[in-house]
């Protein structure tokens, strides 16, 4: 079990720094398209930030820790944090699905080791966030065609 909450914690710190990422490219985006993209990147941070709490709620319910300081986030993350500059548009889209694929295959080894482990509640858990992920990944790739 201890190992799975390790992993859920690399995911929280994952995902805290793609929270960032998102608000970054969100303040920082210019060029065509800039309303849209604009307003559907603070709809992703905020949907981030909802996952941010359920993974550090479930891992709460499971009597672990779940990583809380913007430190242990940076030293835990296996995602890189972004530039403050400005940024169009493609190369968001080009980084944002690597990120969720990055994420989903996160996903995929922690929901894996659960079903292996037998732990339902984990492996139902994370089943969500694979689904939403996949569709992101299928719609950022629509709209780069």
């Amino acid at each position: 079990m201890e190992s799975i909450a390790n992993k859920l914690n690399v995911f929280l710190a994952d995902l805290n720094v793609f929270f960032r990422k998102l608000q970054n490219y969100h303040w920082y985006i210019e060029g065509e398209d800039f309303f849209v993209i604009h307003e559907k990147l603070e709809e992703y941070y905020e949907e981030v930030y909802k996952q941010i709490d359920e993974v550090a709620e479930h891992l709460l319910m499971m009597n672990y820790e779940p990583l809380a300081t913007m430190k242990s986030y940076l030293q835990n993350a296996t995602l890189v944090e972004t530039e403050n500059k400005k940024i169009k548009k493609e190369e968001v889209f080009s980084v944002l699905v690597n990120d969720f694929t990055h994420l989903m295959q996160e996903a995929k080894d922690i929901k894996k080791q659960a079903d292996e482990k037998q732990i339902v509640e984990t492996s139902t858990f994370i089943d969500g966030m694979i689904s939403d992920f996949n569709k992101k990944i299928w719609m950022l790739k629509q709209t780069m065609e």
